[in-house]
């Protein structure tokens, strides 16, 4: 799917933050509109079309950077659980 066609299903608006994108070439700026994937890859959302939005470049990136640090803390809470031995 595409972001025409996405655009044309769901309007021009962010996803994330409900501010209009900039649909113009290049979409390398941060207000360029991205293809957002709902649910990881994991969960089996990334190939399937209805999980898939419009948000910008900057709210797609930092939303996976604000995963990502989730992850790490939630990695690093059972690492310190294990060592400590409490069930």
């Amino acid at each position: 799917m595409s972001v025409q066609a996405l655009r044309s299903s769901f309007g021009s608006n962010c996803h994330w933050c409900g501010l209009p994108m900039d649909f113009e070439e290049p979409r390398d700026k941060p207000d360029s509109a991205t293809i957002e994937h709902l649910f990881d890859a994991t969960l089996g959302g990334v190939r399937k079309p209805k999980y898939r939005r419009l948000a910008h470049a900057i709210c797609n990136h930092t939303r996976n950077e604000f995963r990502l640090q989730a992850q790490r803390q939630f990695e690093q809470w059972i690492a310190q659980r294990q060592t400590s031995g409490k069930p």
